[in-house]
C-alpha cells in the first residue's frame, strides 16, 4: 500500500511538473505574436489610409501565422509529455517517415529544397508511440528544411544497424560548431541563420520523444564537411515466436 500511494504521488508530481512547464512555456511563447496581432489591428482600425491599411493588416497575418504555429509546436509538445506513459505499439518506421514526407511536401516546395529519402526494402519495426516518432521525424527535416539556402539539399536516412533503427537528417546548410551542438536542445533555442517559423522547440521536442524511446542522438558534421548530421538511433523490437516469419 504503501509503495502504490508513493507511486501516485510521483505520477501526480510529474503531471504538476508537465503542467507548470506548459504554462510557461505558453506564456513565453504567446506574449510577443499575441501584442503584435493587437498593435496591428489598432492601426489598421485607426488608419485612413488604404495602404496603411493593407500594410497593417498583412502584419496582423504574419503575427496570427506565427502565433497559430507556435500554439501547434506547443501542443505538440504538451502530447508528447502526456504520452510519455502510454502503451506502446510496434511501428514500422518506414511508414512514419513517408507520413511525414507527404505532410511536408508544400513546406519543401515552397522552400526550394531538394529532399532525398532512403528507406530500407524490409520492414524496420521498433516499440514506439506512433505520434511522438512522427514528431521526432517531422521536426527534424523541418529543421533541416529551415537552415539550407534555397536551391540546398537535405537527406532522410532510415536504416537497420545492428540491433537499433538508424535515422540520419542530412543537410548542406552552414552546420553547427561541436562546442553549440549541447545548446540545441534546450527549448526555445534557435540557431542564427535560419529561416521560416522555428522557435526553438523543435529539436527539444526530438530529446524528448528520443528518452520516450530509450533512443541515442549524435549531431556530427554532414559528410563532405559541410553542414550537419542528425543522427537518432532506436532499439529494435524484439522478435517473438508470434511475430517471426514462418519457416520454410
Amino acid at each position: 500500500m504503501i509503495a502504490a500511494l508513493n507511486d501516485q504521488l510521483a505520477r501526480l508530481e510529474d503531471a504538476l511538473e508537465r503542467e507548470r512547464r506548459f504554462s510557461a512555456d505558453v506564456a513565453h511563447e504567446l506574449r510577443t505574436p499575441i501584442a503584435s496581432s493587437l498593435i496591428n489591428v489598432e492601426t489598421a482600425m485607426g488608419s485612413h489610409d488604404r495602404t496603411g491599411t493593407d500594410l497593417a493588416l498583412g502584419q496582423t497575418q504574419q503575427a496570427l501565422t506565427v502565433l497559430a504555429r507556435r500554439v501547434e509546436q506547443l501542443l505538440a509538445l504538451a502530447r508528447i509529455e502526456a504520452g510519455a506513459a502510454a502503451a506502446h505499439a510496434r511501428l514500422d518506421l518506414r511508414d512514419i517517415a513517408m507520413e511525414v514526407i507527404d505532410e511536408l511536401a508544400l513546406p519543401i516546395a515552397d522552400w526550394n529544397v531538394e529532399l532525398a529519402l532512403t528507406l530500407p526494402s524490409q520492414p524496420l519495426v521498433v516499440e514506439g508511440f506512433a505520434a511522438g516518432l512522427a514528431a521526432l521525424l517531422r521536426n527534424l527535416v523541418e529543421n533541416a528544411l529551415r537552415h539550407v539556402p534555397q536551391g540546398g539539399a537535405v537527406e532522410l536516412r532510415v536504416e537497420a544497424q545492428a540491433d537499433t533503427a538508424m535515422i540520419e537528417v542530412i543537410d548542406n546548410g552552414p552546420g553547427i560548431s561541436p562546442e553549440r551542438r549541447d545548446e540545441v536542445f534546450a527549448r526555445f533555442h534557435r540557431e542564427p541563420g535560419g529561416r521560416g517559423d522555428g522557435y526553438g522547440l523543435g529539436l527539444s521536442i526530438v530529446q524528448r520523444v528520443a528518452q520516450m524511446h530509450r533512443a541515442r542522438i549524435e549531431l556530427d558534421d554532414a559528410p563532405g564537411g559541410r553542414g550537419l548530421c542528425v543522427r537518432v538511433c532506436i532499439p529494435l523490437a524484439r522478435m517473438n515466436a508470434s511475430t517471426m516469419p514462418p519457416s520454410t
